[in-house]
């Protein structure tokens, strides 16, 4: 990739653009008055898909970032080339560096053609095996010039020396090592060789898989001078241009995940080389992608190896994010973020297994990925022993801090998830947390990122209330404070799941005083009757109980509404409109919905509607 190529792929055009003009959508691209002619009608016009900039006004003229700085700032390209590759974070290299790369180039170019040769020799039998028995046709084979690397020790370096290739290039590029003795061996043996190339189809590295029992399984290219891991995703080059088209990474870990997507017709899948997505990588693809899909596998979801490495791809693109929101006034409201999703595989299977066994349920998990929080909650609460003390508040601890990198209305919709997954209501929560929202005065990252990220959680409130449902939080509130009864008469008591909770406040309603109750219930539920009553609960004033109680109840009534919902979408056949007194009933259970819903949540969905 050349070192403009690179600078590309790091900046979006409408970042570079955007404090020179104020843009606003207009189909698939933006407009604007030309910030280099005074005009009334807009006619500048600037193409995110193509990366290009065109004035159809008086300048008649157009280009890409580097034409767009050069005629802005009035700059000759090497300066503007050298201010864009500061803004990009890219290290112009010197003329003895860029040929260095391009040595390192050739050498591994080289190494590929004779790794494909061993592979296709009478050497490469059992490789071929393996790869048949994985489902590797021929024709994937060559598109990624997988290869063979054999078990000696000199090999590669014996055919590099008869092409007239030096062998400190060998060295440079990481496929021979050189002991202190001066004494030098192929670095890959006996693997399975995957090269890995940059955007610009050249090879920069390799990754081996052994196909013995040696350690590790994989193995890759040392750091060199073109080859990083954390800055290359393997099959961009040739998923590239299907991302751009369909505006869709789909991100996998392996190199047999990424090959196996592509021999099916799955061309935007790209392949980390690791779950974690960097800063440099997600780089790569913004200019390509509005939306980003990480395939996982959901036994993983709540291992803390993966749990953080989701963080960090969350902490880079909400980095991303913030980045474009301060490029300009109107650009944020008008070019959403990208959006970054889970895609939940069925347990036991990886992309490259379902891909190949089952078409279906792969497109399927594609189609129901999830926002990172709404994968993550549930899958790191059902993953949490909550029996045990404490347990609570380190979940709190550990997702509060991506909450609070939403905005306001979001941030109240996934604190009541939370809740629901943790079984406590939402004011416990709220009263457990000392501050659910940053505080003015936090330090900020140059790139928006809130440093202080800790949430302070009250272990002690979250075990008094963690030991309740919703359901049992409402009971033991009535049942402490008989004055709140009233308040509770118009929820029907279907809105309780639990059939000792249903039976209670049914009992409950009819004899308030403890006396009344302990007398009517049936001796099954005395024992519950009497944990509800010693719990213990938050103390609060008769107003804050009072809403506390009036939110719980909104909870209980909006669920079961929403399983109404449910049932009734699922009353008629599949594909058939609904008979007319299913239809009158879905629009009464629509209307309560609405009804019951907060008012940040309905803004927040308008909001998004609206994006």
């Amino acid at each position: 990739m050349s070192v403009t190529d690179d600078i590309k792929a790091k900046l979006d055009i409408l970042d570079v653009v955007a404090p020179y003009a104020t843009i606003q959508k207009s189909g698939r691209t933006f407009k604007a008055n030309c910030p280099f002619h005074t005009e009334r009608t807009p006619s500048f016009i600037v193409s995110p898909e193509r990366q290009s900039w065109r004035c159809f006004g008086a300048c008649a003229t157009g280009g890409d970032i580097f034409s767009f700085v050069m005629r802005a700032e009035n700059l000759q390209f090497g300066d503007a080339l050298r201010l864009l590759a500061r803004r990009a974070g890219v290290e112009l290299q010197t003329s003895g560096e860029r040929a260095q790369s391009n040595a390192i180039h050739s050498v591994n170019s080289a190494a590929a053609t004779y790794y494909q040769e061993t592979l296709a020799s009478e050497t490469g039998a059992r490789a071929r095996g393996y790869l048949d028995e994985r489902g590797v046709g021929q024709r994937a084979r060559e598109q990624f010039k997988l290869g063979l690397s054999p078990s000696g020790w000199d090999g590669l370096k014996r055919y590099l020396q008869t092409h007239g290739l030096k062998l400190e290039d060998a060295i440079e590029a990481g496929l021979a090592r050189q002991g202190e003795d001066g004494r030098t061996w192929d670095f890959f043996r006996n693997r399975l060789m995957f090269p890995i190339f940059d955007r610009d189809h050249n090879i920069a590295g390799f990754g081996g898989r052994a196909l013995d029992d040696s350690n590790p399984k994989y193995i890759n290219t040392a750091q060199t001078e073109v080859f990083d891991k954390r800055n290359i995703l393997y099959a961009l080059n040739f998923a590239a241009p299907t991302i751009r088209q369909s505006g869709t990474a789909i991100i996998v870990e392996g190199y047999m995940d990424a090959i196996a997507a592509h021999e099916r017709g799955y061309a935007n899948v790209v392949a980390s080389m690791g779950t974690a997505l960097t800063e440099n990588q997600v780089s790569q693809m913004r200019s390509l992608a509005q939306d980003f899909v990480l395939a996982l596998d959901p036994d993983a979801a709540g291992q803390e190896a993966t749990l953080r490495s989701l963080e960090s791809s969350w902490r880079v693109f909400r980095s991303v994010a913030a980045r474009r929101g301060r490029s300009g006034q109107s650009v944020l409201s008008q070019w959403k973020p990208p959006a970054l999703k889970i895609a939940a595989l069925p347990a036991g299977l990886d992309p490259d297994a379902l891909i190949r066994s089952d078409v279906d349920r792969w497109d399927a998990a594609l189609s129901d990925a999830l926002p990172l929080l709404d994968f993550v909650i549930p899958a790191l609460v059902e993953r949490t022993d909550l029996t045990i003390p404490d347990s609570r508040a380190a979940v709190v601890r550990e997702l509060g801090r991506l909450i609070n990198q939403l905005d306001e209305m979001d941030q109240y919709e996934y604190w009541g998830r939370l809740a629901d997954a943790l079984g406590v209501p939402l004011d416990t929560l709220s009263a457990a947390i000392a501050s659910t929202r940053p505080r003015r005065g936090r330090r900020r990252d140059p790139d928006g990122w809130q440093s202080d990220q800790a949430v302070e959680v009250s272990s002690k409130v979250l075990r008094q209330g963690g030991t309740n449902t919703v359901e049992e939080y409402v009971l033991a509130l009535l049942i402490q404070r008989p004055s709140l009864i009233d308040s509770a008469g118009e929820v029907s008591p279907e809105c309780f799941r639990h059939t000792e909770n249903r039976e209670l406040f049914t009992t409950l309603l009819a004899y308030p005083t403890i006396v009344e109750l302990r007398d009517a219930v049936e001796p099954e539920l005395v024992a519950h009757l009497d944990r509800l009553r010693a719990a213990e609960s938050p103390q609060s004033a008769q107003r804050e109980s009072h809403d506390a109680l009036k939110e719980c109840l909104r909870r209980l009534e909006l669920q079961h509404e929403r399983e109404k919902q449910e049932t009734l979408s699922q009353t008629d056949e599949p594909g058939d409109p609904p008979s007319w007194e299913v239809e009158a009933h879905i629009r009464q259970v629509n209307q309560r919905i609405r009804e019951l819903e907060p008012m940040g949540v309905r803004q927040a969905a308008n909001a998004r509607m609206r994006r």
